[in-house]
């Protein structure tokens, strides 16, 4: 493909509030409960969301979606190989609901019990492991599964994680790179976008330039490009990249933020990702974006920075893991994320309590051990727990209202060939950064960092600081009572710390709200409901 360089122009700045973003009870969801006189139900008996395209690679349906079908009598439910769309399910009494939102499940007829396994990994690593949840009773669907729900039985068939080596590996980093190149552009070429076109996010980062280019090299041009400048204390990075190469490629670029109530935004965020990912508030104004334009296709990055960067992976910590030292590796994780003082100041000690440093120590232990046949044992960790369970839930949570979000870094072909690249390779970033820039040369000139970004001043931070802190402070005053008869929050600390951000002229960065407010909305989805369960599941 020919690129014209252009001389850089500027672009306005759009801010942008909740207008436009779906509610999670617009999502479908299906419940059928056994009775003596039949299955009563309720909700969309067929339903399949995200996109499904052929097999390549011997794993099924390639794409990412789960499906749902109710004959009457039975219910059957699928999803993608790598059980990335949402899907969680309760099965209590007879009963089962289904749905990509967790609040119509937890309308369901069962203890709303927590499961504090899960919420000691969670509270420290920003994600769930392998199948849960907030909530005892209910679960993320596995990957590559196949529920059958029949007069009140529940069976349920697991895919596998095993990412079959491919039978002709290149054996040199610059053939590596090559092969890579090539599956790529085989990834996108499976991925054409819809007639109405697409939208593309644009970051400075790898994975979103690797997906821009190539569609461009493929003579699919976007609608237009679309970055997020974040709130202070994030710089414009992003910004001054995709901005120079929106300009080298006469694309219509965007720049956008989020410009609303920020209490709401962190409950948004919270209710989209169904209480089961890290905080990305500053990700709104890209839904908000999407929803205006009423996009029907994009295109994200999920996985690229996992299987090409080896994100979160170390020499350090891959030698752990291949020595069976889960142990010392899950310590580590949990001393990098520095969780603890947090823990302990934001939630009651009755919480503190259930959930130990310990508790959540041996469930990564546990997790870790299906892992540690694969050929990069923790390249495999994280991807199935922090991309499958954290990340994946912005494309196809808070993006949701999206008809259609493809994934290239997902397809089959392209993943395998990933996962079992030399590690010392997709450690270091000069592995993608050398795809992409032998790829596209013309353009290899744009950095990866910008050296000339600028951080927002002293006083921008702080005064985003004190209003966050002061929206927060008068959402407490409007609803005190949800504050005060928490289950899991320190109200009297929580509000003490709000108050001093709130009242001072040089605050620190409030850490502490978006925990909070989390947690406070969490406490109420799981107060004990009034009605009478039989003492064990099925």
């Amino acid at each position: 493909m020919h690129i014209e360089f252009n001389e850089p122009r500027g672009g306005a700045m759009e801010s942008l509030g909740l207008d436009g973003i779906a509610s999670a009870r617009d999502r479908p969801f299906f419940s059928a409960r056994a009775v003596a006189s039949g299955v009563q139900t309720q909700g969309t008996p067929h339903c399949q969301l995200g996109h499904v395209l052929p097999d390549h690679a011997g794993h099924g349906h390639d794409g990412i979606f789960v499906r749902w079908d109710w004959d009457g009598q039975r219910l059957t439910v699928q999803n993608d190989r790598y059980g990335i769309y949402p899907l969680f399910y309760s099965h209590f009494g007879g009963e089962i609901r289904i749905s990509p939102a967790i609040q119509h499940v937890l309308d369901g007829d069962f203890p709303k019990g927590l499961n504090y396994p899960g919420l000691a990994v969670f509270l420290r690593l920003g994600f769930f492991l392998a199948d849960d949840t907030p909530f005892e009773h209910v679960h993320f669907l596995p990957p590559g599964s196949r529920l059958i729900w029949q007069q009140g039985k529940l069976e349920l068939n697991r895919g596998s994680l095993e990412a079959p080596r491919p039978s002709a590996m290149p054996q040199t980093f610059d053939e590596t790179v090559e092969a890579y190149q090539e599956l790529f552009r085989q990834a996108i070429e499976r991925r054409p976008p819809s007639e109405t076109g697409y939208h593309l996010a644009l970051s400075g980062g790898r994975d979103s330039r690797h997906i821009f280019l190539e569609l461009l090299y493929q003579g699919h041009k976007p609608r237009s490009v679309v970055t997020v400048q974040g709130p202070p204390p994030i710089d414009n990075e992003d910004v001054l990249l995709a901005s120079q190469l929106a300009q080298a490629t006469d694309v219509d670029h965007r720049v956008v933020r989020y410009e609303g109530s920020y209490v709401a935004s962190v409950l948004k965020d919270a209710e989209l990702t169904s209480h089961c990912s890290a905080p990305h508030t500053w990700l709104i104004a890209l839904a908000a974006s999407f929803g205006k334009a009423d996009t029907k296709c994009i295109y994200d990055g999920l996985a690229g920075d996992v299987l090409s960067g080896a994100h979160q992976v170390s020499p350090e910590k891959l030698a752990l893991m291949r020595a069976g030292r889960t142990r010392e590796l899950a310590n580590l994780l949990l001393r990098e994320a520095n969780q603890e003082a947090a823990i302990k100041a934001c939630h009651r000690s009755a919480l503190v309590e259930r959930i130990p440093e310990s508790l959540a120590v041996e469930r990564i232990i546990t997790e870790m051990e299906q892992h540690r046949d694969a050929s990069s044992p923790l390249q495999s960790f994280v991807f199935w727990n922090r991309t499958r369970r954290g990340i994946g839930l912005l494309p196809f949570g808070l993006l949701a209202h999206v008809k259609t979000v493809y994934c290239p870094y997902l397809d089959h072909d392209l993943f395998d060939f990933l996962m079992n690249v030399n590690p010392d390779y997709s450690m270091k970033k000069a592995f993608h950064d050398e795809t992409i820039n032998r790829a596209f040369p013309k353009l290899s000139d744009i950095p990866f960092e910008a050296a000339d970004a600028t951080p927002p001043t002293y006083e921008e931070i702080r005064r985003h600081y004190r209003a966050c802190a002061q929206g927060t402070m008068r959402d407490i005053l409007r609803r005190p009572q949800q504050f005060l008869s928490s289950p899991l929050v320190r109200p009297g600390r929580f509000t003490a710390m709000v108050l001093r951000t709130s009242l001072t002229r040089s605050p620190d960065k409030p850490w502490y709200l978006q925990p909070g407010l989390r947690a406070v909305e969490l406490g109420r989805l799981s107060e004990p409901q009034n009605v009478n369960h039989p003492a064990n599941p099925d």
